[in-house]
């Protein structure tokens, strides 16, 4: 049996001998692990934006030599520093927004009152509207871009009244879009379906628009589930209106609102250039879509409108003529034959409004041949 003047240090020997054992242990797991837990060569990377690296953890600086020491303090500054430098720098990647958009109610009913135009700016002012009418969600990535072109000429209330409803309509639907007005000056003659030409051919050469909904200023949807995009095939979406007591006047109908990819558009060349004055080119572009694909729409009960009051318009007295060509014109009047000039473009808060010129004796002239030799009998 050991002495006591033995036991006290042996004591000191055994405590020596397992701080030592300790602080080897410690270094060396800590030097194992700081290549890849808090040496990083990047904060974020492309591949894994929201891989952030770990904070070095607490070691018990009793343990560690002063060397080591200096290193771990050194790797705390680093760390820091390109933690600030992240936070400073990094956004989150825009994710993709949902099929469905989670804020669609189904039927809505329109304020219809008619705001001045300044209210209407003043309404929708904190809503993100870019210079133009350009919307987009800012916190997704949209589904489709749309463009919504709008012939337009003397209608400043139904404008206003349609503003101040579609742009809310739009956001909630989160979809990437900008509104068009297209009108011509005073002096020419009203041409809904070449109106639709020149706002397709424009709103193409400032963004890769891969919908376009033609519409008429004058009907306002009444459900949001009515979706402004475009599907595989061509969409009439104004399917009923309160003015035909919400039946569909007739199955080849394509007028009031429709909904037509770049694509679709450039295989039917576009609308036809012919209708001056009132009536008649629905029909015709009904005739171009069923040559290469099926009319499709929504039910009754979503793509539901509303027809806001106005003048009636003049009709167009040749339209009938046009109408009975059928499509004898589709490859040679529409967007191949399109003659027009653009006098301005003003982007004003709320929509990007075109005005343009055309010759409507050139226009006529382009296919008069083409129209004489469909009319004579065989």
């Amino acid at each position: 049996m050991l002495n006591r003047g033995l036991r006290q240090p042996l004591f000191v020997l055994v405590l020596a001998l397992h701080l030592i054992v300790l602080s080897t242990y410690t270094i060396l797991r800590y030097q194992r692990s700081t290549p890849t837990e808090t040496y990083p060569d990047q904060v974020l990377t492309e591949a894994d934006p929201f891989a952030k690296p770990l904070s070095p953890g607490p070691l018990p600086a009793s343990l560690i030599e002063k060397s080591e020491r200096l290193l771990l303090n050194q790797n705390y500054k680093r760390f820091n520093k390109q933690q600030k430098s992240a936070d400073k720098n990094y956004t989150l990647p825009r994710v993709p927004c949902p099929l469905l958009p989670p804020k669609l109610v189904g039927r809505v009913t329109a304020d219809l009152f008619s705001y001045e135009m300044h209210e209407v700016e003043e309404h929708l002012a904190n809503s993100s509207i870019q210079l133009g009418g350009h919307w987009s969600p800012p916190h997704c990535t949209a589904h489709y871009r749309v463009a919504i072109i709008i012939p337009y000429r003397n209608r400043d209330m139904q404008l206003r009244i349609f503003l101040n409803f579609m742009h809310p309509f739009l956001q909630k639907q989160q979809i990437d879009y900008q509104i068009y007005l297209i009108e011509p000056t005073e002096k020419m003659k009203f041409n809904r379906a070449l109106l639709f030409n020149i706002g397709f051919r424009e709103a193409l050469k400032e963004y890769p628009w891969q919908c376009f909904i033609f519409h008429d200023v004058d009907l306002i949807p009444e459900d949001d589930r009515n979706i402004y995009s475009c599907p595989p095939e061509p969409r009439h979406m104004s399917v009923s209106v309160n003015t035909f007591n919400y039946q569909l006047p007739y199955r080849g109908i394509f007028g009031g609102v429709s909904a037509m990819t770049v694509k679709q558009m450039e295989a039917v060349n576009g609308f036809s250039n012919q209708y001056f004055g009132w009536g008649g080119e629905d029909d015709d572009m009904s005739a171009r879509v069923i040559t290469k694909y099926r009319i499709s729409r929504y039910p009754a009960s979503i793509g539901r409108y509303r027809m806001l009051r106005h003048r009636p318009d003049t009709p167009n007295s040749n339209r009938f003529t046009f109408l009975h060509l059928g499509t004898g014109l589709m490859n040679h009047d529409g967007l191949s034959n399109l003659q027009y000039d653009v006098v301005s473009i003003d982007k004003k808060k709320l929509l990007t409004h075109i005005l343009v010129n055309y010759n409507e004796t050139l226009i006529k002239a382009s296919v008069a041949d083409l129209v004489k030799k469909k009319k004579k009998p065989h």
